[in-house]
């Protein structure tokens, strides 16, 4: 029976087992760390109650490690293409680890899904053509970049700079489809209580942003599986 994959760690979770989204959690060892686990016959189906069982799961796993890399929702694999996708990737895994130790993910949205809004600002999909193609490998590369890391507007600036102290790493989503406009920043645990109070009053003072977390570090692990 192939492995329910929920996220990776950088040691054994502390404290008592886990149940996953039917059956108890596992451990499996791969480079550099361990895969959390639950054995699982089939991907469960995309619905509300699966995917908050899911996030419930991390959330309640984060705290009993130090780094903790997210997994998608729906990640069957039998143990061979788990050694195989994870294979020689150790350098990798520990530069991940190394971004989210410590660290926990605040989520900022604003405004309405793109699908909904009137003039959405950006193209979730990446940088517009600006009318022409790359004209060289470079520019494309360096366009590919700025697409997959785009930069906050500077309607964000007011809060980025209030909060820049407390942020260890952050990340910009345009408004797409189905989300609305979202700044995810990485928090130190120690300095999530801080932030959280300085945020209550910035979501305040602007009803148009939410707030939410403290979260697992979904919008920093890289998809390694």
């Amino acid at each position: 029976m192939p492995w329910y994959v929920f996220a990776l760690v950088d040691r054994t979770p502390s404290g008592g087992k886990l149940k996953g989204l039917s059956g108890p959690l596992g451990v499996r060892k791969i480079p550099g760390g361990f895969a959390v686990v639950e054995r699982r016959a089939d991907v469960p189906p995309a619905e509300f109650g699966s995917l908050k069982r899911h996030h419930d799961v991390l959330a309640q796993l984060a705290p009993r490690v130090d780094a903790i890399l997210p997994v998608r929702f729906g990640t069957l694999l039998d143990a061979d293409a788990i050694e195989e996708a994870l294979d020689e990737r150790d350098e990798e895994i520990a530069d991940a680890f190394d971004v989210v130790r410590g660290r926990v993910q605040f989520t900022w949205r604003r405004g309405r899904p793109a699908s909904d809004a009137r003039r959405p600002t950006s193209d979730a999909r990446g940088p517009r053509s600006e009318g022409r193609g790359p004209t060289s490998g470079t520019e494309y590369l360096r366009r590919a970049a700025k697409g997959a890391k785009p930069a906050p507007p500077a309607s964000w600036r007011a809060l980025r700079v209030k909060l820049a102290p407390l942020v260890a790493a952050e990340r910009y989503q345009p408004a797409g489809p189905a989300l609305p406009e979202t700044l995810y920043h990485l928090v130190a645990r120690g300095k999530s209580a801080r932030y959280s109070t300085m945020g209550a009053g910035l979501r305040h003072a602007n009803p148009k942003l939410s707030l939410t977390g403290p979260w697992p570090p979904f919008a920093f692990a890289p998809e390694l599986l």
